[in-house]
């Protein structure tokens, strides 16, 4: 294990260039699109990626803490506590056992409860009756106590949940959006788990508006104008306050069909994937109208009504059984083509060219802080939370293991459909199937021979106290928020004030007092003081949790106003100061080169003063509006001089952010054969300071280093001569590089 040398890096970089592909024009034509539904998706893909850029939620300057009189100024902000204040924040059934009446302990899945166990999300008809009661009844409870419609809203807030759609964070959003639905259903019912609708199963029918999905049993029937009036959620008022859902069931679009699963399970590329769905002009990442977001846009649009727009979607209940589908079609590629700990870490690079910067790894994943958008790749919620029973097959018998669907023998090889309603078209069936639910097909029609009333009684689901609007988090980050709010610093500094003192600075709604000076305002203060989270996260604890982590003795004013009181109390009131000079390069720039690939595996937060200090933007501490960061154009317009003075190879900073100058543009697998980092052998270097931390490790061994070196000449072959000739003049010349010193003084 060994830091790489820098020279190896310019020599890398520039053998890469030298084979690296003509980039190509990516940006999406919405009228090539092969369907008028496919269409339509586009066009809103690219009205939400225009919204979201013009009502940014991120910032062009580093977040940073008011000082406090007679300390240091602050150089960071702390990152925002990885704390579990709400059931909807729980990434474990231990976690989400405490909210749910039980005892459970936190960062396990074990629970005093019987009924509080890791969901196991079946499909929709493959549901026993009590299952689908008990389901129907949650979604009834939250919604009249209002708790669906404030989680619904999320979604149609372009501003605030900018990464939700067009771009690479529109899986990981949606999975964490999706799990908090299904704990607020837990919340009523601990035995519900959300189902999975899989559409495919509908799409091969001669109608699949005639799916028994859209009868009484299952998602309810519609008036002709297309207002959902039957079954369990007809009559439910809408976000825009319609007496009805809409639906258009089958004016457009199309279910999911077998073979745009397999298209994604073919992929081996996470740019198709976790695609770039709406790329700009210079993107240079390859898109597909066969990318999952638009296939699965497929389906709202055959839904229709309120599915048809992003803004509504969420409206219908339809919605979560979909997306359960989508989640568990990416969950199926993730176990197919990656190793475990690679789900966790591979994400596209970021470049605003292909997607805002909203959807980069370490943007915020809003409005779910502290996530970041790559922590919705986290393992622990298909190994804590959720997992998904198999999709039917005929190899579960000819029903396909329910009364709902049945095989389709007529046509080989057997495959599984949902069984059709009343009235709905069951042509073309030969083989003896049974096809309709509650009667059977006579003349092409299915017609009823059977009841469809229930001799179940009808379950009402228990619900253990009134339900509260806490699907976000209303707590402080640190100790002094109430302190700087009096005396003006939310308008003064909203970038830091507003996303660290959500409380003080009025952002939220408290249900504590947050008056008081000496309490808990969190029941479950004195577990996680118990197990030591009064220590790890220090800031969030000693603000929240003041009594159970022995910080009354000290008022807040004492602490937070200057003077002795501050000076004495420094340690809980300011983070370790790394050394200065690490920290004083201007803008809004990384430092490395290697910094997009260490933001991804995690360094953000296990190395934090040492990277926001080296890897701001990458990081997702900032973002500049000067440049198109993730591009290989140069990110300051006096890279070109700076190159013909040397700099390239003489500052590492260059490497970064002078791409077109230095020629050291690269893809992301390159970037990953350079940069990978190590697990261990992290050594002090030179003039670093503990408090500061060290940079990732880099390791490149002899072995890969050489055989990247082959292929890269063995393509090179096939390239102009003169490119060869640069390159190889390029190398020739190389001279070991220092680490960054920063921004070159700009030239008058």
């Amino acid at each position: 294990m060994g830091i790489l040398n820098p020279c190896c890096v310019l020599k890398y970089l520039l053998v890469a260039i030298a084979t690296f592909p003509s980039f190509i024009n990516a940006q999406m034509d919405c009228s090539a699109a092969p369907t008028s539904a496919l269409r339509i998706v586009c066009e809103q893909l690219h009205r939400w990626d225009k919204n979201a850029r013009e009502a940014p939620a991120v910032t062009t300057s580093i977040p940073l803490p008011p000082a406090i009189p007679g300390l240091p100024a602050p150089l960071l902000a702390a990152e925002l506590a990885p704390v579990a204040s709400t059931p909807y924040q729980c990434m474990d059934i231990g976690c989400l056992c405490n909210y749910l009446g039980g005892n459970g302990q936190t960062g396990t899945n074990t629970c005093s409860l019987a009924t509080v166990r890791k969901s196991v999300r079946k499909e929709y008809r493959m549901l026993s009756d009590d299952e689908r009661a008990r389901f129907h009844a949650a979604l009834k409870a939250i919604k009249a106590s209002g708790e669906y419609d404030r989680i619904a809203t999320i979604h149609s807030q372009f501003a605030t949940a900018g990464s939700a759609h067009s771009g690479p964070g529109f899986l990981p959003w949606h999975r964490e959006f999706v799990k908090r639905f299904e704990i607020a259903l837990k919340q009523v019912d601990p035995r519900v788990s959300l189902p999975y609708w899989d559409s495919t199963l509908d799409g091969i029918l001669p109608a699949p508006k005639d799916s028994v999905m859209f009868s009484n049993d299952f998602m309810g029937t519609t008036d002709a104008a297309g207002n959902l009036i039957g079954g369990d959620f007809g009559g439910w008022r809408t976000l825009t306050g319609r007496a009805n859902v809409l639906r258009r069931v089958g004016a457009d679009g199309n279910c999911f069909r077998e073979r745009d699963i397999q298209w994604l399970l073919q992929q081996t590329n996470i740019d198709m994937v976790l695609s770039f769905s709406v790329p700009q002009a210079g993107c240079t990442a390859s898109t597909s109208f066969d990318a999952l977001e638009y296939t699965h846009g497929n389906v709202h649009i055959f839904i229709g009504g309120d599915m048809n727009d992003q803004s509504t979607s969420a409206n219908d209940p339809i919605f979560w059984v979909h997306h359960g589908f989508v989640d568990m079609i990416w969950e199926l590629w993730r176990l197919s083509r990656q190793q475990k700990g690679e789900r966790e870490t591979s994400y596209p690079m970021d470049q605003a060219q292909c997607a805002a910067p909203q959807h980069f790894a370490s943007a915020r994943m809003r409005p779910f802080e502290p996530w970041n958008n790559i922590d919705g790749l986290s393992n622990k919620y298909t190994d804590n939370m959720y997992e998904y029973a198999p999709r039917p097959t005929c190899a579960m018998g000819p029903n396909c293991g329910s009364k709902w669907l049945f095989c389709d023998k007529s046509r080989q090889p057997g495959r599984c459909g949902a069984k059709i309603k009343i009235g709905g078209n069951c042509q073309g069936y030969t083989g003896g199937e049974d096809v309709c639910a509650h009667g059977e097909c006579q003349g092409g029609i299915c017609v009823q021979t059977t009841q469809t009333t229930t001799t179940q009684k009808p379950i009402t689901a228990p619900t253990q106290a009134p339900l509260k609007p806490v699907h976000i988090a209303c707590y402080n980050e640190h100790e002094c928020c109430s302190v700087w709010a009096g005396k003006g610093e939310c308008q003064r500094n909203p970038t830091y004030m507003n996303a660290w003192c959500k409380a003080s600075c009025r952002q939220c709604q408290p249900d504590y007092n947050i008056g008081l000076e000496c309490g808990d305002r969190h029941k479950n203060c004195r577990q996680w003081s118990g197990i030591g989270e009064c220590q790890r996260n220090q800031f969030w604890m000693t603000e929240n949790c003041r009594q159970a982590c022995g910080k009354c003795q000290v008022s807040r004013a004492q602490v937070c106003s200057g003077g002795q009181g501050s000076k004495t109390n420094q340690n809980r009131v300011t983070q370790a100061p790394p050394q200065q000079a690490k920290c004083q390069s201007p803008g809004c720039f990384n430092e490395n080169i290697c910094c997009q690939l260490w933001g991804a595996m995690g360094e953000c937060r296990k190395n934090q003063a040492w990277m926001t200090c080296n890897c701001r933007v990458a990081c997702g501490m900032c973002y500049s509006e000067d440049y198109d960061y993730g591009t290989c154009s140069d990110y300051h317009n006096q890279c070109g001089q700076w190159a013909s003075q040397g700099e390239c190879n003489k500052n590492g900073w260059m490497l970064e952010n002078c791409k077109s100058s230095c020629n050291t543009c690269v893809s992301f697998f390159q970037l990953r054969q350079l940069c990978r980092g190590a697990r261990s052998g992290r050594k002090k270097r030179g003039n670093e300071v503990s408090s500061l931390g060290f940079p990732p490790s880099i390791e490149v061994d002899n072995v890969s280093f050489s055989r990247i070196v082959r292929e890269t000449n063995s393509r090179q072959a096939k390239q102009s001569n003169d490119k060869d000739d640069h390159a190889e003049r390029m190398i020739k010349t190389a001279s070991k590089l220092p680490e960054s010193s920063g921004m070159p003084s700009t030239v008058a």
